[in-house]
């Protein structure tokens, strides 16, 4: 493929406005081409058996700030902060959190006695009007007592 008929021609580019932002566009899209041709003319020659060109497309270097640049920027960025923050205007502090007077929590304390106080009395005068249960224990007993008559009956049959 013929690259200079991809170019505009000069004659055109002097009426146009040649800034450097519109010919770094124009880099990019064309090596991003030469990369994609790179890429169908190895596959091609894969297919074809031979073995693709050793020419690698090469990886784009990571973009370094230096420190300088990082500056600038940070101290950019702390200068919108401080002109954000003084358009914005102070807040208002918060309300303190409140707290109890401790003559407060006592009377609170004494309601909580009064209320279980009462609560026990009436459970102790719920409980002194049913009478007493009987103990299951002594089911239990009894079913031993069966369990091991029965077995020295089995004995006694052998």
């Amino acid at each position: 493929m013929n690259f200079g008929s991809l170019l505009p021609d000069r004659d055109k580019l002097t009426g146009m406005r040649t800034d450097n932002s519109l010919l770094e566009a124009a880099l990019i899209g064309y090596q991003h081409q030469r990369e994609l041709l790179a890429a169908k003319i190895a596959e091609i020659q894969l297919q074809l058996g031979n073995a693709p060109a050793t020419a690698s497309v090469e990886k784009p270097k990571k973009r370094v700030m230096n420190a300088a640049a990082r500056s600038r920027i940070a101290q950019a960025q702390r200068k919108r902060w401080a002109e954000f923050h003084k358009t914005r205007g102070v807040t208002a502090n918060k309300a303190k959190k409140r707290k109890m007077s401790p003559e407060g929590r006592e009377r609170i304390a004494e309601a909580t006695r009064k209320r279980w106080a009462e609560f026990r009395a009436a459970k102790a005068k719920a409980a002194a009007k049913k009478p007493a249960k009987k103990a299951a224990a002594g089911k239990r007993s009894t079913r031993k007592a069966s369990a091991s008559a029965g077995s020295e009956s089995a004995q006694a049959a052998t």
